[in-house]
């Protein structure tokens, strides 16, 4: 019983200490954590940081590491202290933009098991974040009136979506993401009608395709039709927000429709005589608003109008010329946009003024007007300080946009094109069916031409993108072509032509490493680069807690498919000869040692698979163990193509039982308790040997 007693004492002494001055066991990777972080603006626009977090547990250590991510790329992050609830953040957004009405940003953090964004339960201040985490904030978070949760759209596994026609706020074109070097043809899907003018959004894994027969939501590994709505047509782009499609229809209505299945959850007329062709702008969500042109075919007035994005409301409208195919850019506290004019009824091809560029506040009303020489159908794309928009009178326009002032001009041809941005550089598109097109690069604050790609006399009339170091685009022309050229120099980096041949007046998008692009053939192509990443091998350290046994500890790999399926997998999981594997689920495929390999001959779309292997160090007398697992995963794809293997290296410091606390507190314990006893017991025996 003495030996129990001594025991149990020994136990809560070590438990009390290991409380009282704060020392733990060791834990494999507990002091680090490489985490993503999204910033969502709140108008298409975002942005992703990674970020190592040296201390986890250090006071405010989330909160350090989304002020690291911030200045990672350039934003003002606004927050204050509450003494009730730590850090509140109103918003984090570029330079000069405003704060969301709202007035507080969502903080979200990934469920790795659910596939989701699940609002955080604890404000920044509270939250602990493990290795390979993401979190978010997003400045659309809340809605302003409601308070609703809207949930971000870029996630880990869709990580570069597409979310409106040039993109975000800003309409720059540019995408952050890779994007292929060669024209290897992922899928062509033919949805069966002519004359796809619109362009793609991609998100949620769907690429979103208006056309004359419906709107079309295509898988974006595949290309085949997930969903369409017939009722849902025009020549308008789609925006992804909040979960839903919005876009304009040939029917003169404004559309919210579910993202994954097309039902109509709101739709809003803003034309009494919508023509043939209706609403042809595309819609720029901001915060709760969906800001749209309209275009009138019976020679009257078009419109600017702000809807409510929640329910389709009005908020307000305010009349101008037409505008065709323009979308409104966001800089700072106003809306610009360019206008096409009056359509002309009598020849039917012409617009008459005015046109221009207009800008207006939030609110509604007007800040300024700059007339030009000609339709305004290009979206303005924000600069700094400037709105930068091509015009059909041959010039591209660099006006202030706080001011309404011009501050450069440059001669580049007729122009419709929605030119795109990569750092100080423009790319702009020209030609008409009655002049040739080019492609060329200016300088972007001074309008300096850098170089200039020829067409050989075909017009550009698609929008142009930019990503990964090339610009996209495509020509509209009887043999219509689909382009990449190297953003420095000009040069042709790949081209296909579509088959059939046709014009193209759609434009190219790039989204998670792939081209999308449209032509008036009725087919949508996909492009991505042979050796471009479709999977995900994600690895996580655990602690002792679900190992007792010694100084235990482990690793958890998953290898998920994240843009399509994967054939032919084998994950390969190496763990260093000193230590002993006790737990390994599931079964291995193979076993060499301390190699273990599992072969997937398949991992279907969105699916992935797990495993766990749990060890601990091989010696009792190891004091320490700083070593490490590798992992790696090879595996094809839909069409057997192999990929360059993904690989993981976990470092983990374990102890063998000698040198763990948990060992050394209680039998040290034990020793100093049977000192103690020994030296009573001589003791005593002495003074009774004593003499009287």
């Amino acid at each position: 019983m003495g030996l129990k007693l001594l025991g149990g004492a020994a136990v809560a002494m070590s438990a009390l200490l290991l409380l009282s001055t704060g020392v733990s066991p060791p834990v494999a990777g507990q002091g680090s954590a490489s985490v993503r972080i999204l910033y969502e603006i709140g108008d298409g626009t975002y942005y992703w940081s990674s970020v190592t977090i040296t201390d986890r547990f250090a006071t405010n250590a989330s909160w350090s590491a989304t002020l690291e991510g911030a200045a990672i790329r350039g934003l003002d992050v606004r927050s204050r202290w509450y003494d009730c609830c730590g850090i509140g953040v109103s918003g984090i957004v570029p330079p000069g933009r405003l704060t969301p009405p709202a007035g507080l940003a969502g903080l979200f953090l990934w469920n790795r098991t659910a596939s989701r964004w699940d609002l955080s339960n604890v404000g920044i201040s509270l939250l602990v974040l493990q290795d390979g985490d993401a979190i978010a904030w997003s400045n659309a978070g809340y809605d302003s009136a409601t308070y609703a949760v809207r949930y971000p759209t870029p996630s880990p596994r869709f990580p570069d979506p597409v979310l409106g026609f040039r993109g975000g706020g800003g309409n720059t074109g540019a995408f952050d993401t890779e994007a292929p070097n060669s024209n290897k043809l992922l899928w062509d899907a033919d949805v069966g009608v002519r004359e796809i003018a619109s362009t793609p959004a991609v998100a949620y894994g769907l690429v979103y395709v208006p056309t004359m027969n419906g709107l079309f939501a295509l898988d974006d590994t595949t290309g085949g039709v997930r969903w369409s709505n017939p009722g849902v047509r025009g020549f308008s782009s789609p925006a992804v927000f909040a979960g839903s499609v919005f876009v304009g229809g040939r029917d003169g209505r404004v559309h919210r429709v579910g993202a994954l299945n097309g039902t109509v959850q709101w739709s809003t007329a803003l034309l009494a005589q919508p023509g043939f062709s209706g609403i042809t702008s595309s819609p720029r969500i901001v915060y709760d608003r969906v800001y749209i042109g309209t275009f009138n075919e019976t020679g009257g007035s078009g419109e600017l109008a702000s809807l409510w994005a929640s329910n389709g409301t009005v908020a307000w409208r305010f009349p101008t010329g037409s505008i065709h195919y323009s979308t409104p850019a966001f800089a700072g506290d106003r809306l610009v946009v360019g206008v096409m004019g009056r359509y002309n009824t009598t020849t039917q091809v012409t617009f008459d003024p005015p046109y221009g560029v207009l800008a207006l506040w939030t609110n509604g009303a007007q800040a300024w007007f700059y007339p030009t020489g000609g339709p305004v159908a290009a979206s303005p794309l924000i600069h700094g300080t400037l709105a930068i928009v091509p015009c059909r009178d041959r010039y591209v326009y660099a006006i202030d946009w706080r001011t309404g002032q011009r501050v450069w001009r440059t001669v580049v041809g007729e122009s419709v094109s929605s030119a795109a941005l990569h750092g100080d550089t423009l790319f702009v598109g020209t030609g008409s069916f009655s002049e040739f097109g080019h492609v060329q690069a200016l300088n972007a604050t001074t309008g300096e031409y850098l170089w200039s790609y020829d067409t050989n006399g075909v017009a550009v009339q698609s929008s142009l993108a930019y990503a990964d170091g090339k610009v996209f685009f495509s020509t509209n022309g009887r043999y219509g072509e689909i382009v990449a050229l190297n953003a420095t120099t000009g040069r042709e980096v790949w081209s296909h032509t579509p088959d059939p041949p046709d014009f193209i007046l759609g434009s190219p998008v790039v989204s998670n490493g792939t081209v999308y692009a449209p032509s008036d053939n009725g087919h949508v192509y996909a492009f991505r680069q042979e050796g471009s990443s479709v999977a995900e091998l994600t690895a996580n350290a655990l602690g002792p807690a679900p190992y007792p046994q010694g100084s235990g500890a482990g690793v958890v790999l998953r290898a998920e498919a994240l843009r399509g399926r994967l054939t032919n997998a084998r994950l390969v999981v190496t763990l260093p000869a000193e230590v002993n594997v006790y737990e390994v689920r599931p079964n291995e495929s193979r076993r060499d040692g301390n190699r273990f390999e599992w072969d997937f001959p398949e991992i279907p779309f969105g699916a992935y698979e797990e495993v766990v292997v749990g060890f601990r160090a091989g010696s009792v007398m190891a004091m320490r163990l700083d070593t490490s697992v590798s992992a790696q995963l090879t595996y094809s794809d839909d069409q057997g193509d192999s990929y360059p293997p993904l690989t993981r290296t976990i470092p983990f410091a374990i102890t063998g039982t000698l040198g763990d606390l948990r060992f050394w507190i209680p039998v040290g314990v034990a020793l100093g308790l049977t000192v103690l006893i020994i030296f009573v017991v001589l003791t005593r025996r002495r003074r009774r040997r004593a003499p009287p």
